[in-house]
């Protein structure tokens, strides 16, 4: 592909393009590919320089320079003279902003495949990828479409399922998996879209003829500072959509308003609490689901809880969006996403539940959700162990030990990924917000903590492991090794 092809639609502030005294026009640069890591750079590609908060690509130019790169997308036109790039014959670019650049860039090398799909984005602090898990059956089911996913626990094509290393992947990732998705005859695209994602543009100029709010509560606010920013940056989706396309909001988040004000799309909005397009009347949870009248027939799922009840109305409002409906047979059929609320039953009668609740609301929604089906008159005890995650926001901390001790009967405070922190300090901030400290056992070994846990158990309890769910790994430092939540369960049992 031409430079001047990959270019298309980048807004260019310069251009050195000269090698040798002799001018190289962007329709004789032959690019071989694109890469924004100068260690991977081969001959040939075109290098994209991107700012991060742990690293600058403007500082590895001569790096990927000297790997074989043909052209230099950057944003600063210091970080490398002309001359230099003369003498080793670089086509030198420069943008306002690099980020922004690398998606089109990127959507253009893969042909634009967005654009050959249906594309659904789903947003929100929690709740993202169970609505994008059951977007993707209820298309399936009643469209019989083969449909692509993109979110926090994996990525999919169809039936074949690949990791995924972010809730949203970089641009030039994004725009290679639409390219797989299309090449195997996908249809339609639904997608997690996170926070950091919007702010650093990886999602920029896709076409989303859907997106989901599903809700707003404290988190990633070491990223973004504040509830207001964090609320602008979500926003930025909605500000995106067209008139034709469709913007499903959970009315019952005090931030709904202000995520779709100016929106130009079709709103469809979801409650429980209140009147809406689609409200979920006589509702009634159990331990084995939901049952519940929305718009129009009544609907049994086998997805429990309240917040449940939330993912599929968002989710069953793009559907409507998009002209189709879903009948209470293959309602029944749902099933929600692995480390969700996750049941394991041990022989000695009691239940672990595995979730990844990382945040407040989440960790609160989790043991509502378990109040709310024990008895009423329970002699039985509700058992968490949690962590809060290193490097990230430490005001959620006490928050959440807060939580713990008001919802539990027994608080066991021990490490989710620590990452580069203290893992105690992690742990006081935590035990901070716990009035009651006799109901509170502090244990650093995840492993020993879960395991503690369960010896406590007896049969009806009740043992809530949150924070990691589907997550097979924890990281110590910087290094990542092997764990999971559900594994040491397992293994315990026997």
């Amino acid at each position: 592909m031409t430079l001047s092809e990959i270019l298309k639609g980048v807004t260019v502030t310069k251009m050195f393009q000269t090698m040798y005294g002799k001018m190289v026009t962007t329709h004789d640069v032959k690019i071989s590919g694109i890469q924004y890591d100068s260690r991977k750079v081969l001959r040939e590609n075109l290098f994209v320089a991107l700012k991060g908060s742990g690293a600058d690509g403007h500082k590895f130019l001569s790096s990927a320079i000297a790997n074989g790169a043909k052209v230099i997308v950057i944003e600063d036109d210091q970080a490398i003279p002309d001359s230099m790039c003369m003498h080793t014959g670089t086509v030198k670019v420069v943008v306002g902003n690099t980020r922004k650049a690398l998606s089109r860039i990127a959507a253009n090398y893969y042909g634009t495949p967005a654009a050959s799909m249906t594309m659904i984005g789903v947003t929100g602090t929690n709740g993202k990828t169970t609505t994008t898990y059951l977007v993707k059956q209820m298309l399936e089911a009643e469209s019989k479409n083969k449909v692509g996913m993109i979110g926090t626990v994996e990525n999919a094509i169809g039936d074949e399922k690949f990791p995924a290393t972010h809730t949203t992947p970089e641009s030039l990732e994004l725009h290679q998996l639409f390219a797989q998705m299309v090449k195997n005859g996908c249809t339609h695209c639904v997608m997690e879209v996170s926070s950091h994602a919007l702010h650093q543009y990886r999602t920029d100029g896709i076409p989303f003829a859907a997106a989901v709010f599903t809700n707003l509560t404290q988190d990633h606010l070491d990223y973004h500072g504040t509830m207001d920013e964090y609320c602008r940056t979500k926003k930025v989706l909605f500000d995106g959509l067209l008139d034709q396309s469709i913007a499903v909001i959970n009315v019952d988040s005090e931030y709904a308003a202000a995520m779709v004000k100016d929106c130009k799309a079709r709103k469809i909005s979801y409650s429980i609490l209140s009147a809406a397009d689609l409200q979920a009347k006589d509702l009634s949870v159990t331990v084995n689901g939901f049952t519940a009248t929305i718009d129009g027939p009544a609907i049994s799922t086998k997805l429990v809880g309240r917040f449940n009840v939330y993912n599929f109305l968002g989710a069953y409002g793009v559907l409507k969006g998009l002209g189709m409906s879903l009948s209470p047979e293959r309602c029944a059929e749902l099933n929600p996403a692995p480390g969700r609320f996750e049941q394991i039953q041990s022989p000695a009668g009691w239940t672990a539940i595995v979730d990844y609740a990382h945040t407040p609301d989440a960790l609160e929604n989790c043991l509502q959700t378990i109040h709310d089906v024990l008895p009423k008159k329970r002699t039985t005890s509700i058992i968490t162990v949690f962590g809060a995650g290193g490097d990230r926001d430490i005001t959620k901390r006490s928050k959440m030990g807060a939580i713990a001790e008001r919802l539990s009967d027994v608080v066991i405070v021990t490490s989710d990924n620590p990452r580069t922190e203290d893992p105690m300090t992690i742990i006081n901030q935590i035990v901070d917000g716990i009035l009651d400290k006799m109901k509170t056992i502090v244990e650093a070994d995840r492993a020993k903590a879960i395991a503690r846990g369960l010896s406590l158990a007896k049969a009806g309890d009740v043992i809530l492991i949150a924070g990691k769910g589907h997550e097979d790994y924890q990281v110590i430092g910087k290094e990542k090794s092997h764990f999971s939540d559900k594994e040491e369960i397992l293994k315990y049992i026997g």
